[in-house]
């Protein structure tokens, strides 16, 4: 099982310390994102409008793919707890 916290999926442009486990990338990927998505504060802004402005704009699975391929990487780095 991996750990991530919120601000560490935002690639530390934002976010909180709340954390996200699991062995499904997918899945730790999906919770912070809806966790994100339901925030109001601030810190999780700049993700927030990103995420908005990503799903509505038709350049979407670029930028998407761009995401993904960071985070990818990153969940093979860590180390399972």
């Amino acid at each position: 099982m991996k750990k991530f916290t919120c601000r560490e999926i935002m690639n530390n442009e934002g976010g909180c310390d709340m954390e996200f486990s699991g062995d499904d990338m997918m899945k730790v990927a999906g919770a912070c994102g809806q966790h994100v998505m339901t925030t109001t504060d601030p810190e999780h802004k700049p993700m927030r409008d990103k995420m908005a402005t990503t799903m509505a704009d038709a350049n979407a699975k670029e930028e998407q793919a761009k995401w993904f391929a960071w985070f990818k990487g990153e969940w093979d780095k860590k180390k399972d707890e």
